[in-house]
């Protein structure tokens, strides 16, 4: 008997999390981008209102690290989206991160984006340390 009164009470429980629970997210799902770069992919070919994501490998911003556009895209073509805010919390400081920009498929044309390595802050004066992303991105 007393078994069944537990197994009730802890029925109840999860239950009540369950309830109370369902209405605290108010996030909506970031629909999946149509192309990814990125990660052995250097160019895509999307339709106008399709998301794209570069994926440019993972950094660490507490030390200076970054990738950076050399050049804005035709905004008639190619738009920056914001990031959405992470639920994560922030990263330990010194801690690698993954860096992705997302942009949208605003109209038809051809851009290409160069992303360069900044080290420590800079853009390494040795050539052979410099080190660039190119993407290809197509909207029809």
């Amino acid at each position: 008997m007393m078994r069944m009164r537990v197994r009730a009470a802890a029925a109840a429980v999860v239950l009540m999390i369950a309830i109370g629970s369902a209405g605290c997210t108010s996030e909506t799902p970031t629909p999946e981008p149509a192309a990814t770069v990125g990660e052995g992919s250097s160019s895509a070919t999307v339709k106008k209102g399709d998301t794209v994501l570069v994926n440019l490998g993972e950094w660490s911003s507490g030390v200076g690290d970054a990738w950076v556009l050399t050049e804005e895209p035709d905004p008639e073509v190619l738009v920056e989206k914001q990031p959405e805010p992470s639920s994560g919390g922030a990263a330990v400081p010194g801690s690698r991160t993954e860096m992705t920009d997302t942009y949208e498929a605003v109209g038809e044309g051809e851009v290409t984006l160069v992303y360069e390595y900044m080290f420590r802050g800079e853009i390494p004066d040795d050539p052979a340390q410099q080190m660039t992303q190119t993407f290809r991105i197509t909207v029809r």
